[in-house]
């Protein structure tokens, strides 16, 4: 688990730094209690030269430094060395502590003042030798049992803390975690609650400020986009099964007619066919329809400038055809939108076919594109004060609009083309009668085409004719031929111009 990692990682960090400053603490408390030592080594082997000094220079031959007891647990020891290798030591303590070749050599004034460590009677000690007189060295030695039981005592005690603090630590951070981490486990419980029952309706509590705050806000926000996509896909295929039912039944019935075979004249079974056709043609527009609003991301093409009055031109040259008692009349001026021309073409389409069918014939459509706003605008009866605010819901038709074939999705297709697209749809019902439709994109003027200066292309003049001159004596040329002599001609070699003529006789 996350909270266990957490845990985990919080006491390791603390125990890594715990560590080291334990270590750092232990070594300094047992570097300044040694040092300590060395200064008592220090202090006292300074009394024993002063001692010494009071001799003149003249010690004695067995000479031991005074207030020197036996080697013990809690005693100071002190003995001479000289440069030939012999130990003047208290009595008793005959072959305590040898003499080394180092302290010879202090003895003997080739080597300087030094520090050891050596095993004194099962007593571990720290020992100076340092020079005594000459061709004398002095070794002082003290007992650090002492020391070693206290750095013994400060060890023990810093790694008892050091193990209370990591407890500590580790505990501190499973609580920081739990308390942490509980709005992501409140998070993956609403999840799995909406996974095991498909219901997005579920909301985590958000009661702080940070990111986890800001995580769960996003959270429930997805949840209820998902939510509304959902109830909105359940009220499109209720709505769709609504509208579907009533064509399928009409064709049914028409068919049934048709196979039932009771005596239909000619004219009666076309009239029959000619209405199951349109069925059908109302069907595949209910479903292109339907299929159109199910799209609830934009299609796979990419965005790209489309010039929108060249959209419009193509739109209305269709509308043209499809409604020839319908006179449109249009004023396109040129403007860039990005998006998808496809389907900008199918919500125009929509705008010019509502206005053609629910305008009279007589009545031209007005259709005007400028700054990125396509008025369209059609004289017939216009739209209820009642049903405007629902023309762009799905399948809905004004009660003065059901008479005419159509499906109720039309203009809600042009709505969400304008959502996808960035813009807007209005409707407006001018003074004098009539339906304006204002779909409004963000669009920028056509650049003009940039002018491209061309080269001037290189003059090529034709070679010169090649004119022969008449040998001496001879005939003149006669066309596809050279004259030689009487009655002979030689065949003209063409060459190119600036090349000298070869004549062959």
């Amino acid at each position: 688990m996350l909270r266990t990692r957490f845990t985990f990682a919080v006491a390791a960090a603390v125990a890594a730094v715990t560590l080291a400053i334990t270590a750092v603490a232990f070594l300094a408390v047992r570097a300044d209690l040694l040092n300590q030592v060395r200064q008592q080594l220090a202090a006292q082997a300074a009394v024993v030269q002063r001692e010494a000094r009071h001799l003149d220079g003249h010690i004695p031959s067995g000479w031991v430094p005074p207030h020197s007891d036996r080697f013990g647990a809690s005693s100071m020891y002190a003995q001479v060395v000289t440069a030939a290798g012999a130990t003047w030591a208290p009595a008793g303590d005959d072959g305590l502590l040898t003499a080394g070749a180092a302290a010879i050599a202090v003895a003997s004034g080739s080597d300087a003042a030094y520090y050891s460590q050596a095993t004194l009677a099962g007593v571990r000690a720290m020992i100076l030798t340092t020079p005594l007189a000459p061709g004398l060295a002095l070794q002082v030695a003290v007992p650090v049992n002492t020391v070693d039981m206290q750095v013994t005592s400060v060890g023990e005690t810093l790694a008892l803390l050091s193990a209370i603090g990591v407890a500590l630590a580790a505990l501190v951070g499973w609580a920081v975690a739990r308390a942490g981490l509980a709005p992501v486990g409140r998070l993956a419980a609403v999840a799995e609650e909406v996974t095991a029952t498909g219901n997005p309706g579920g909301r985590v509590e958000v009661g702080r400020a940070d990111e986890l705050g800001r995580l769960a806000m996003s959270f429930n926000t997805m949840l209820g986009a998902l939510q509304r996509s959902l109830a909105a896909q359940r009220q499109l295929v209720s709505d769709a099964s609504h509208e579907l039912r009533t064509p399928l039944t009409s064709m049914r019935i028409n068919v049934e007619l048709l196979a039932a075979e009771s005596g239909l004249t000619a004219g009666e079974q076309r009239e029959i066919l000619d209405r199951v056709v349109a069925q059908v043609d109302e069907l595949g527009q209910l479903v292109a329809g339907v299929t159109e609003l199910a799209r609830d991301e934009p299609p796979a093409s990419t965005l790209r400038d489309v010039q929108l009055d060249e959209v419009v031109a193509a739109a209305l040259e269709t509308a043209r055809r499809d409604w020839p008692r319908t006179s449109f009349a249009a004023e396109l001026e040129p403007c860039l939108v990005t998006g998808r021309a496809e389907r900008l073409q199918i919500a125009v389409r929509n705008l010019l076919d509502n206005a053609a069918k629910f305008g009279p014939p007589d009545a031209p459509v007005q259709v005007r594109l400028a700054g990125g706003e396509l008025a369209v605008r059609d004289h017939g009866p216009g739209v209820a004060a009642g049903d405007q605010p629902h023309v762009f819901d799905r399948f809905y038709r004004a009660s003065a609009a059901r008479a005419v074939p159509g499906s109720g999705l039309g203009l809600s297709i042009v709505r969400q083309v304008a959502h996808d697209h960035g813009g807007t749809i209005r409707l407006h019902a001018p003074g004098d009668g009539g339906t304006l439709m204002r779909l409004t994109l963000p669009a920028r003027p056509v650049p003009e085409p940039e002018l491209v200066q061309l080269a001037p292309e290189p003059v090529r003049l034709a070679p010169e004719p090649v004119r022969l001159a008449p040998e001496p004596g001879g005939l003149a040329p006669e066309p596809g031929g050279l004259a030689t002599g009487p009655g002979e001609s030689a065949p003209v070699t063409p060459v190119a111009a600036g090349r000298e003529f070869q004549h062959h006789s």
